[in-house]
């Protein structure tokens, strides 16, 4: 084989692997970018939730308070 045929042949294998290698990063761009909209609703949905249980909380303590006084409501 002539030094000619291997460069070919090694320019051709370094072709094949960037394009393998660029095709594994968009890949990985995809899943990042996923991750992030899944963490930003994760994170809307912790929110959701302890404005739901401050709400719940507020109303326990009406009611108890309630009670406390004898079912006398204020």
């Amino acid at each position: 084989m002539s030094e000619l045929d291997e460069l070919e042949r090694r320019v051709a294998a370094l072709e094949e692997r960037v394009g393998m290698e660029a095709g594994l990063r968009a890949s990985v761009d995809r899943d990042l970018a996923d991750l992030g909209s899944k963490i930003r609703a994760t994170h809307h949905l912790v929110q959701a939730l302890a404005i739901t249980q401050s709400e719940h909380t507020n109303k326990l303590d009406h009611i108890i308070a309630i009670l406390e006084e004898g079912g006398r409501e204020t």
